[in-house]
């Protein structure tokens, strides 16, 4: 058999070999046509170019690298009136209202909006743009690790900035989709039971008896926004470092699995047993529900508070909790791939930029991407904000995401 090998091995060579003669051998010499006679050469033609569909479509709508910059509003508010329709894939329950302002504005066009949760919107997206069902317009949702990991790459969405806001969007908030407005996940505290403050005042209080069975939170292995808003306080090493020494008065001691000190509070957390609900209603109202006799915490979304004012819960955010209260959290908007209505996807984008588009978010909780409009009345400043939240660690949680879930489920409550 080896010399077989060596035999077939040989004749490749000589085949090569021969090949590269052919080429070098020097042509025979042939006489210099007559001028006289010889033809003119024809000029080339410019070969045309040849696009894909995808490209097409970026290129007949000024996305993508066709987009200058600039927009004809007029022009765009006229085609989408032809295209009549708009649908829109998002994660918030306020899309409805959203949708209701936008037919009073333009009613030539309809809205359906969907109410889909994150994790589904990012699901649903990938499933039709695979399958070439192009079906949806516009991507309106939280899902920064999977945007910035697989959407754009895969030119599944596509980036839309108005251009009435370049100016007051800042461009850090448009890559690689344009925000669409700053949520916050907080750790929060219930206000009737705890009159004089919140009851801890360091994240590491979390992982102690104390509190073991005592913290609601969304289910972080069904919610992957849940999962990566503690993944992101896992990141911040130093920060985590010293709120432990400032907890505990010594220096922290990893365990074998626990490659930092980050993911030695994410696994004690995991093993306290925290209280996993299906949802952030589930949330507020386990830990939350006026008349409560169990003091309980929760991670919940400071956008609740209106309800507080209103009576409907009663909690407050733990604000000098150690080395953070809460995690900043973004919504992105862009165009789907091959939208069947970019031009109504364009104006929509456009109008949830706007004070009345984005009224129905508007509330405290909620901050928009625009620098000309204050936050809510009643809310701190988003400046103030930045100083005691972390913001949602996008790459970190898309390169790291499996192996913490995995982590997380192998440390639940041992």
């Amino acid at each position: 058999m080896k010399k077989l090998f060596r035999f077939v091995s040989l004749l490749m060579v000589i085949s090569l070999l021969a090949a590269c003669a052919q080429t070098t051998q020097a042509p025979e010499a042939t006489k210099a046509p007559d001028s006289s006679t010889a033809p003119t050469a024809e000029p080339a033609q410019p070969t045309a170019e040849v696009l894909t569909a995808q490209e097409q479509w970026l290129k007949d709508n000024q996305l993508g690298k066709y987009d200058t910059g600039e927009q004809d509003w007029a022009a765009i508010e006229a085609a989408a009136k032809k295209e009549g329709t708009v649908l829109v894939y998002a994660n918030s329950s306020k899309i409805e209202k959203a949708a209701e302002k936008f037919m009073e504005l333009y009613p030539e066009i309809k809205v359906e909006g969907y109410d889909l949760g994150g994790d589904d919107v990012y699901l649903k997206t990938v499933e039709e743009q695979k399958a070439g069902a192009f079906t949806g317009d516009v991507w309106f949702s939280s899902g920064g690790p999977n945007i910035k990991g697989e959407l754009i790459p895969k030119g599944y969405l596509v980036k839309f900035v108005p251009s009435d806001y370049k100016d007051t969007v800042p461009a850090e908030l448009t890559d690689p989709l344009l925000t669409a407005r700053f949520g916050v996940r907080i750790l929060a505290y219930n206000s009737e039971l705890n009159p004089d403050g919140c009851p801890i005042s360091n994240l590491w209080e979390l992982t102690n008896e104390e509190w073991s069975g005592k913290v609601h939170i969304e289910d972080p292995l069904n919610d992957a926004s849940t999962l990566g808003i503690l993944m992101t306080i896992a990141n911040h090493e130093e920060e985590m470092t010293a709120a432990y020494k400032e907890l505990y008065g010594t220096d922290p001691v990893l365990d074998e699995d626990t490659p930092t000190v980050g993911w030695l509070w994410l696994k004690r957390f995991a093993a306290n047993n925290p209280i996993a609900e299906s949802g952030g209603d589930e949330v507020d109202s386990a830990f939350a529900t006026p008349g409560m006799t169990d003091n309980l915490l929760g991670f919940t979304s400071y956008s609740n508070y209106p309800d507080v004012l209103e009576g409907a819960l009663a909690f407050e955010p733990c604000w000098d909790a150690k080395p953070v209260m809460g995690v900043i959290t973004q919504t992105y908007t862009g165009i789907m791939n091959q939208a069947p209505h970019p031009n109504a996807a364009k104006l929509w984008i456009r109008f949830i930029l706007t004070e009345e588009g984005a009224d129905p978010w508007m509330k405290i909780g909620n901050y928009l991407p625009r620098t000309d409009i204050p936050a809510p009345e009643g809310a701190k400043s988003f400046e103030e904000l930045s100083g005691l939240t972390w913001t949602f660690d996008d790459g970190y949680v898309y390169d790291n995401i499996v192996q913490a879930r995995d982590f997380y489920l192998l440390n639940l409550s041992k």
